[in-house]
């Protein structure tokens, strides 16, 4: 298991990965990991920015990828239009640049090339959104919504 310090340590290892795929679930999906720390990061990110995102996320996983097997090829240009959408949340300040890069290098053409590379970089989002949230809700005192 490798160890995060840092925002610089996340994009390092993304980086460094060939494809989204080598993506170990216990690197990314731990607190203390990738999605937490990207969660972490100084900054405010607008949690309905993230959301909105990932709502585009999962229509490209249901739309376009559907019955599809995992080793099938996946055509990065499906994924260009997403750059503009993130550049503009950066440009607003509804999103960090840390944020804005590590998409970046997601989403790049040679880190998902096939569908389990796709699945993993939905995966790996849905837990940043799920460690947003847990943050917020720490702000809050960690008052809950759920009946008791």
């Amino acid at each position: 298991m490798i160890s995060f310090n840092s925002m610089g340590d996340v994009k390092k290892h993304l980086e460094s990965l060939k494809t989204l795929s080598v993506l170990e679930p216990e690197d990314y999906a731990l607190e203390g990991k990738i999605a937490d720390i990207i969660a972490g990061e100084r900054g405010e990110m607008k949690f309905t920015q993230i959301r909105k995102f990932f709502g585009h996320i999962k229509k490209i996983e249901t739309v376009e990828l559907k019955g599809r097997e995992n080793n099938d090829p996946v055509d990065p240009r499906g994924f260009y239009p997403l750059m503009p959408e993130l550049a503009y949340s950066y440009g607003r300040g509804l999103i960090t640049r840390d944020f804005y890069e590590v998409m970046k290098i997601c989403l790049s053409s040679n880190k998902i090339k096939t569908v389990v590379d796709f699945k993993r970089f939905v995966n790996l989002l849905t837990a940043v959104i799920a460690y947003h949230k847990k943050r917020e809700m720490d702000k809050k005192g960690g008052v809950s919504h759920v009946k008791q």
